[in-house]
């Protein structure tokens, strides 16, 4: 790799050596539970020279590539002289497109004044109440800010009992489907001889009403209908007229990723179909053991269920109660690094971990009556030994039974199983659950309706047969895509092409462009309808603006014209909606119109929720139905186990939702990808790592070898299926087993999401199961280039920036209290004190810091200027003769960040993004380190590669330090100190040096290295066609930019003037409020100043003397749905900002740096059953401050003989002299 970015002047000349004890260089550890090591990825453990080259560049990854030399091109086809090649044929074309250059546009404009709605104010945003009908069932109660009649955001409803104000990923990412530039715009017919062609709403009218008069008159025998799933009343109303108007037509309740599982279990359990509803919360739940379930995300329950379990694990005091978690997974999910400890096992050893479990709980629980017979078939069943059921792993499963039956913790415990385990271990879960006496109380049960309890993998495979048959001739698809997302087994997509058919969708899909007629929709935010959620509560769904593509029908008005005699009839979504609830809730009709405006304003009907039910468990059945369950030996490397799950895209539907492919997946923050995930033993072992990774040679390869982390694409087999995909390695999964997400490789979905990542339902079974064994895995000659961002803006000596406790250890130094050698702004009022978190830092172990910088914002209130002296200050008495420092006047904004409840959902990155018009890059300027996010999460792991021990999150955006080492750097002072503390960002005075990025320690600023928030993504260009074949594309590496269908060439590189704008529907969603940043700007997290601002306008019109607590929030403390961040005046007593931060959890991030930031993040605190640690790791909890190794920089040289030690790099030590000398004399100051 080339190191041309670094300053030559301090590289040349020979290089010294290195000593024996730098050459053995220890894992970063301090800060952290036993001192494990932390890493985010297999290259950052080994901790290779080249890798630290890599990350330590001065300028990201990939930014000098345009400077290479012809005779430097490694292979990309994009050295210097052949990007000049590609610019001088644009700039030759950009003659010809004969583009005015400065010519002002000529237009007559109507001022807005004349035309102001009364309840409109110009520049204010106004909010309404609706609710949002998630993918997967359920709903959410949301506020959708509107601009001028326009949504810009989404928002949760405190309101809603499920949201409580906050929101998941999936409604917030959902508004871009409103604005999609290639949504379906008005309805397409397929005629038999010139293909596809436009026509309108009364064509099909026409066409409808001439060919469904037949189906009319047998009864509908003939016409099938695939219907997605929703959890609405209305809607289940208009199902219900349709089918009764066409008894004999085959009706298909579709759902993609329905967990067909988990209802089978409970029929077996209860006799009825029947959903979980948990109620996790610190007094009901001190145990919980997930058997291979992410119950914190990507399911219906998940915002309540992250929620409570952020409260059970809250620990504020001294001794303050936790539950503990236990995880046996076959992945490794955001449930799993949150657990206490976790175990990994292939999917169907999670079922045998199940049964031994059950052996140890159900004979010694004092099992109700009727128990006793399941107990005896539970203990009859043979589990095939193996590996990982021994050793460790019966140890983990003995405490976790005795945890489960500890009598203190009668009632308070719960188990729940995932997806991937089959329908007896669902049961199983439900036995064990009643038996340990927590059903009504940790979990109870709610019945399912007849659409919600369908199998419509058998319906959807059945409906395929019918289709072949000749018994089903016409198919009408209203918000499903079987023809992607059918079961591979099933043949659906050939099936469809026979028959009639008529697809009702938002988007383009598959579906919609094999039919015979595609019907544009209206969204849910231009519709009228209703929603139901988990708990039962009713909700209007309203629209925010009119159908931008009129005329559009919504689905419940598309239903009620089908089940219409007139095709031709009129029908509204709004009088549909008063109809049915007018005649659901019985009320007269002056006291509807009363309800439903309350209800259109609240956004929820009152007092409409179901009480959960606590039904008997039938153990008898259970019993029966375990006779039958198999349960096989571990998985090997001829034959693997595949998991398949739900990633960012769901079922697939958001696939042309930028934002949502720019999120980084749990695990291997992959974006824009969906590589088939393994254990490195496996990759190893199948010959199917990473390029450039060798465990034995070097596993910082994947970056430092190759130009991009590139993975090797293998031919995956499953009952003489097979599709190709490319594999990737991560840590902590199971062996010989694959994990496989759904929701990519989709063809028709637009410029964002076509061709993007590999179609895993090619290989999924028509049965539905989740998890499959019997996997044949082939090497294929090919490669996939992967962006990853797990080693994007690496902090510099990791050594303690995340830090992690065990509750013992809490426990018995929580007022732990030491003298600082520095002032160092470790708390507002206590600066000559570290408290409990700083002390696990460097800052209990370093000498002061010499500052030869006096910043006039340094002075705190516990350190005020004497020479300010000025009389009649109004901040009270004790002013009244000094001004006090900068920072002492109200309000000062802070933010902090608790690690122990944040369980990285990512929610927070989505919700900044929304805010504050954040684009996406794309997958290759991903690839570079060019994303644009403003705050991240960082994710790392410790212990060992293969099983580390723990996940940990961080989230990370502009800490706004009072000592800011990007102010002084900036020649222009785009980027200056505000008095509230917040560090400014002055777009239009930025000339782009990115001086302030260098010398951030933080790594938070983003730079616009293009435009991206002007120009379309993935969008043409002039001349595309023959820039494409002059540039030509690299052989395998077509439409790396994002989209594996569309630019075979970086569009980035092309000339803005011939570039395509932005749309006026893109833009639409920006949010006025916020600049839409250009080319060569920087930028960065700004406290969501806009708001600030909005309060304090706010504020000043009511006569208020400040901003009170909660008045506002910004976007990402908004959206999370654990509360784990925490914003507000640090001024303010009352504040919980200022309570957090005073807490003895609360540290400064790179704190040593003296960088005194306004962001604080508090200690990760976990609770470990003692019986599963180290006697190291116990010891650790007598003395947590301890990290041994002298602290001189990580390595593993001892400290002076004072205890302190300066940090200091070994590798820079020897290869950059101005650096070696510094250290000389630094040395000399500190003997």
């Amino acid at each position: 790799m080339s190191n041309h970015d670094q300053c030559p002047s301090t590289t040349k000349g020979e290089k010294r050596q290195a000593t024996k004890a730098e050459l053995a260089r220890v894992a970063r550890h301090a800060g952290t539970v036993n001192g494990a090591p932390v890493w985010r990825s297999a290259e950052d453990l080994a901790d290779t020279r080249e890798f630290r080259d890599w990350i330590e560049r001065e300028f990201p990854a990939g930014a000098s590539e345009l400077s290479r030399a012809e005779g430097e091109d490694d292979g990309s086809g994009e050295s210097r002289r052949g990007f000049l090649k590609l610019m001088g044929a644009s700039l030759a074309l950009a003659g010809a497109a004969s583009i005015p250059g400065c010519r002002q546009p000529d237009h007559k404009i109507m001022p807005y004044s004349r035309t102001v709605p009364e309840d409109i104010i110009p520049g204010k945003p106004l909010f309404y109440a609706t609710s949002f009908p998630r993918p997967d069932g359920g709903a959410e109660g949301l506020l959708v800010e509107t601009h001028e009649g326009r949504p810009t955001k989404i928002e949760g409803n405190p309101l809603h009992p499920v949201n409580n104000g906050k929101v998941s990923t999936w409604a917030l990412a959902s508004i871009m489907s409103l604005y999609d530039p290639d949504r379906l715009k008005n309805p397409v017919y397929k005629n038999p001889v010139r293909g596809q062609v436009s026509a309108t709403w009364d064509d099909f009218r026409a066409w409808a009403k001439e060919h469904l008069a037949g189906y009319a008159a047998n009864g509908g025998e003939g016409l099938a209908f695939v219907v997605g799933r929703a959890a609405s009343l209305t809607r289940r109303a208009a199902c219900a007229s349709l089918a009764a108007k066409f008894p004999k037509a085959t009706w298909v309740d579709y759902s993609a990723t329905e967990d067909r599982a988990s209802v089978l279990g409970t029929k077996i359990a209860f006799g009825r179909a029947m959903r979980e509803v948990l109620n996790i919360s610190k007094a009901n739940t001190r145990v919980i053991v997930s058997l291979d379930r992410d119950f914190l995300t990507r399911e219906r329950g998940e915002l309540t269920n992250a929620r409570g379990f952020a409260k059970s694990r809250e620990v504020l005091e001294k001794n303050d109660s936790m539950s503990r978690l236990y995880a046996v997974e076959s992945g490794f999910s955001i449930t799993g690094g949150q657990a206490d400890h976790r175990l990994a096992l292939a999917p169907s050893r999670v079922a045998a971990f199940a049964v031994e479990l059950a052996k140890r709980i159900l004979p010694a629980s004092g099992s109700p009556a009727g128990a006793e017979g399941l107990a005896g078939a539970i203990a009859s069943m043979s589990v095939p030994a193996g590996e990982d059921l021994s050793g460790h792993s019966q140890t983990f499963l003995a405490e976790c039974a005795k945890d489960l039956m500890e009598p203190n913790n009668r009632g308070k415990t719960l188990l729940v199983a995932g997806a991937t385990q089959p329908p007896e271990v669902h049961a199983l879960v439900a036995a064990m659950n009643a038996a340990l006496g927590n059903v009504g109380v940790s979990v109870s049960y709610k019945a399912l309706g007849a659409d919600e309890a369908a199998d419509s993998r058998a319906g959807i495979a059945g409906l395929a047969s019918a289709i072949k048959s000749g018994a089903v001739r016409t198919v009408v698809c209203v918000g499903a895509n079987p023809v992607y997302d059918a079961p591979g087994e099933t043949g659906f997509a050939e099936a469809f092409a026979k028959a009639e058919s008529v697809t009702l969708s938002v988007e383009m899909t598959e579906t919609a462009m094999a039919s015979t007629w595609m019907l544009n929709a209206a969204t849910y935010l231009e519709s009228w309808g209703d929603t139901v959620a988990d708990d039962g509560t009713v909700a209007p769904v309203q629209p925010m603006i009119a159908p931008l593509y009129e005329p559009a029908l919504s689905e419940l008005e598309f239903l009620t014209l089908l089940a219409k005699d007139d095709a031709g009839a009129k029908v509204d979504g709004y009088d549909i909606v008063r109809e049915h609830w007018r005649t659901t809730f019985n009320q007269s009709a002056a006291d509807f119109e009363k309800s439903w405006r309350r209800i259109l304003h609240d956004g929820v009907v009152p007092n409409s929720a179901r009480a959960a039910e606590t039904p008997k468990a039938d153990y008898a059945a259970i019993g029966a139905a375990l006779a039958g369950l198999k349960i096989g030996a571990a998985p090997t490397k001829e034959s693997l186990e595949a998991a398949f799950v739900v990633g960012h895209l769901h079922d697939g539907r958001y696939a042309n939702v930028g934002w949502l492919q720019e999120l980084p997946e749990t695990g291997t923050r992959v974006v824009w990808d969906n590589p088939v995930l393994m254990s490195p033993k496996t990759a190893e072992a199948l010959g199917v790592s990473p390029a450039g990774w060798s465990r034995d040679d070097d596993m910082s390869g994947i970056y430092t070898k190759p130009k991009y982390p590139t993975a090797r694409v293998i031919e995956m087999a499953l009952g003489g299926r097979t599709i190709k995909a490319a594999a990737w390695i991560l840590p902590g999964m199971p062996d010989n087993t694959l994990l496989c997400t759904l929701g990519y490789g989709r063809e028709h979905a637009g410029r964002v999401g076509d061709g993007v990542g590999f179609n895993m339902y090619g290989v999924l079974p028509a049965s539905g199961a989740r998890a499959v064994g019997g996997v044949k895995v082939t090497k294929t000659d090919g490669e996939h280039m992967i962006a990853s961002t797990q080693n994007h803006w690496s902090m510099n000596d990791r050594a303690s920036i995340v830090r992690g406790v065990d509750l013992p250890a809490w426990n018995k130094h929580a007022d732990h209290v030491q003298k600082a050698v520095d002032t160092f702004y470790a708390n507002q009022d206590k600066v000559k004190e570290l408290n409990f978190a700083e002390s696990l830092g460097e800052l209990g172990h370093t000498p002061p810091n010499l500052s030869l910088y006096s910043n006039p914002f340094n002075r705190t209130p516990a350190d005020p200027d004497p020479k300010a002296m000025k009389p009649g200050n109004p901040q009270g008495p004790a002013y009244q003769k000094n001004t006090g420092p900068e920072f002492a006047s109200r309000p000062q904004w802070a933010m902090t960040i608790d690690q122990t409840t944040c369980n990285g959902c990512g929610n927070c990155t989505i919700a900044c993004q929304a805010e504050n018009n954040i684009p996406v890059v794309g997958k290759k300027e991903v690839a570079k380190g060019r994303e644009m996010t403003w705050i991240r999460v960082d994710r790392y792991f410790t212990g060992d590669m293969d099983k580390p021990e723990a996940m940990l999150h961080q989230p990370v955006a502009c800490v706004h330090c009072e000592n800011a080492p990007c102010e002084v750097v900036c020649p222009v002072n785009a980027t200056v100190h505000g008095p509230e503390g917040l560090n400014y960002m002055t777009y239009n005075r930025c000339i782009g040096t990115r001086y302030c990025a260098n010398n951030c320690p933080y790594k938070v600023r983003r730079f616009n290295f293009f435009d991206y928030g002007v120009t379309k993504f993935n969008g043409d260009y002039y001349f595309k066609e023959f820039l494409d074949d002059a540039g030509g594309a690299v052989p395998g590496q077509e439409g790396i930019t994002g989209s594996g269908a569309y630019n075979k060439l970086n569009p980035n590189l092309i000339p803005p003037r011939l570039r395509q704008k932005l749309d006026q529907i893109s833009r639409m969603q920006k949010n006025p409020d916020v600049t839409v940043r250009s080319r060569g700007v920087m930028e960065k997290c700004t406290y969501c100043v806009q708001r600030i601002n909005a309060a304090r306008i706010d504020t000043k019109l009511q006569g208020m003397d400040h901003i009170p607590e909660g008045y506002f929030q910004s976007a990402c403390q908004q959206a999370c749905p654990s509360d784990a961040i925490t914003f507000g005046d640090s001024l303010d007593e009352s504040s919980r900002v200022r309570k957090t931060r005073e807490h003895a959890r609360s540290y400064s991030l790179l704190g040593y740096l003296n960088t005194r930031p306004r962001t604080s993040h508090m200690v990760r605190v976990m609770n470990p059953n003692p019986a599963l640690c180290s006697a190291e790791r116990k010891a650790s909890w007598e003395d947590p401050f301890h990290h041994g190794g002298g602290h001189e920089g990580g390595q593993d040289e001892h400290a002076k003989p004072d205890g302190h030690a300066f940090r200091f790099d070994g590798q820079k030590k020897r290869e950059d002299r101005g650096y070696a000398l510094s250290l000389n004399v630094l040395s000399r100051s500190h003997a």
